[in-house]
């Protein structure tokens, strides 16, 4: 082979060698779109035992003198009158209640968050046998610690940033016992029994309300 041949032959391998190193790519840009999502966990039936001892409180600091002629069918002693100021007030104070935990909330929203509303629209607890005594819900407000939680983390309504890992918090009240007269249950509707378990059944008498909304978009 004469040079001529060998320099045509090694042109052609190193065009060979060019094309065989040539390349193209292209790429695919994939999105996904997430909806919003609201979840509200929440207590349905909450039942308060309060207890207390029966009193036998003994008035030892007076001794009573009366004075009835012998032979007489009748004789009274009346004075002084029975102190009644001893327990007069377990009625009379409100009770802080706290219902630890008793809701949680999982967002995906915008940058704003969600807010969680507790409002108190049925606040009167009527005794299931005696429809004048009462007892009253007052002050409800929510309560929690979470570092999501922005604002003020105790109020009647939160503000919560988005995040899908759960924020926890409590219910706040105040239960006022002055106007009770009987024992028993005291519920909304005066009637004994829960209202039965349910996304909405029971929104119309149950005591509190809670409502999980979108922030307003940024």
């Amino acid at each position: 082979m004469n040079m001529f041949s060998k320099i045509a032959l090694t042109g052609l391998a190193l065009s060979l060698s060019s094309f065989a190193s040539a390349a193209v790519s292209g790429s695919t840009d994939f999105r996904v779109i997430l909806p919003e999502v609201l979840v509200l966990y929440h207590w349905d039936d909450v039942v308060l035992n309060l207890t207390a001892d029966s009193i036998a409180q003994n008035d030892s600091t007076l001794t009573r003198t009366g004075t009835a002629e012998l032979g007489t069918t009748t004789a009274t002693i009346d004075s002084p009158a029975i102190n009644t100021d001893a327990n007069a007030d377990i009625l009379s104070t409100s009770i802080k209640v706290t219902l630890k935990d008793a809701w949680a909330v999982r967002n995906l929203s915008n940058t704003n968050g969600v807010q969680l509303q507790l409002t108190n629209p049925n606040p009167t607890l009527i005794s299931t046998i005696d429809q004048t005594s009462s007892l009253t819900t007052s002050g409800a407000v929510l309560e929690s610690t979470s570092d999501k939680v922005t604002g003020s983390k105790t109020a009647a309504t939160l503000n919560i940033l988005s995040g899908w890992a759960p924020v926890t918090g409590d219910i706040v009240f105040d239960l006022d016992l002055s106007n009770a007269n009987s024992a028993g249950e005291y519920n909304t509707r005066g009637a004994s029994g829960t209202t039965g378990a349910g996304a909405v059944g029971s929104e119309a008498t149950d005591s509190f309300l809670l409502t999980l909304t979108s922030a307003a978009a940024p």
